[in-house]
């Protein structure tokens, strides 16, 4: 069964991390958090909260502002500083998420006295199985990157949709193949060659989400606490997802997060400026209903080593747009 968010953006809304709800009411003594060296579980939580959405932001800032630069592959070869703060923050933005894993873990384990009783609960084990479950393509991601000297890579393609011309970006995890630098053949296949990095943002969003209402049942069976219903917005947690729906939404041979998780962006207060960019395909710009696509120049964002000669080009084997409804 397909999960559902709303997220409020407007000041003083109601906070859409569920955990968040509970943990803020949670007595700081409750569980083993304390006697095993480690911060408060909110602390835990609003850290690794924290540390996500500041390199997630940062990314769709630089995004966006890639977005903007040009629509013309050419002009935006010339953008090499731009290119590769995109790169770093997204680098960095999965490896916060990754690591918000084992943060929630680490909250999880501090309800019980030593490790045993934390692997033979049942709500303990339920909560690992979710969290791992919506991590997956976070953690290949990391994986690949950690363990094959890989990096992120973008892809450029111009496309018309409808009247409209613009530009979409991609990206792929580099490896080597038989000499020849192309996408890493563990993390991807001839039907997956490139993924949205947009597409990303949201998935990583998703996984922030899910793992938060998990983490919600969680708490409710092993504590005493009850959520804060009047809880206020997290402004870090608000201000990524603000940056993301600023963003075009569509996907390329990735299967886009909301297939699995709908999430609705709604401003209460009608105030809802802060998500116009002007890009088209954002939350205030939506896709027009036009079926007419046409595709032009397209670029993989290669870097020389000094020494390999021989680069695989890549092309997505599909392109969809992603509507808001």
């Amino acid at each position: 069964m397909k999960q559902e968010f709303t997220i409020d953006i407007s000041e003083g809304a109601k906070s859409a991390l569920e955990a968040l709800q509970i943990l803020t009411d949670l007595d700081p003594n409750e569980g083993f958090h304390a006697s095993n060296d480690l911060r408060p579980p909110l602390g835990i939580y609003n850290t690794s909260i924290s540390r996500i959405c500041d390199k997630l932001t940062k990314c769709c800032i630089k995004l966006e502002a890639y977005f903007k630069s040009s629509i013309k592959v050419d002009d935006l070869r010339r953008k090499d500083e731009l290119r590769e703060e995109v790169i770093d923050y997204l680098e960095l933005a999965l490896y916060a998420a990754a690591e918000h894993v084992d943060d929630v873990a680490l909250i999880a384990k501090g309800f019980f006295p030593d490790k045993k009783k934390y692997k033979s609960s049942k709500p303990a084990r339920q909560l690992e199985n979710t969290v791992k479950k919506h991590k997956g393509l976070i953690s290949a991601s990391i994986n690949a990157i950690k363990h094959h000297q890989a990096r992120l890579r973008l892809y450029s393609l111009e496309i018309l949709h409808g009247d409209t011309p613009h530009c979409l970006h991609g990206y792929f995890i580099e490896g080597v193949h038989d000499g020849v630098v192309g996408p890493n053949k563990i993390f991807h296949d001839n039907q997956r060659q490139v993924f949205s990095i947009t597409s990303l943002m949201w998935e990583i969003l998703c996984f922030v989400l899910n793992a938060s209402r998990q983490l919600k049942t969680f708490l409710e069976v092993v504590t005493t606490s009850k959520p804060n219903e009047s809880l206020k917005c997290n402004g870090v947690f608000t201000k990524a997802v603000i940056a993301a729906a600023r963003l075009p939404l569509y996907s390329f041979d990735e299967i886009h997060p909301f297939s699995e998780t709908r999430v609705i962006v709604m401003c209460s207060d009608g105030k809802n400026s802060l998500l116009d960019s002007r890009i088209y395909g954002s939350i205030t710009n939506k896709w027009t209903s036009s079926d007419k696509m046409a595709f032009f120049q397209n670029s993989c964002g290669y870097a020389g080593d000094g020494v390999t000669k021989s680069f695989r080009m890549v092309k997505p084997i599909a392109v969809r747009l992603q509507h808001w409804t």
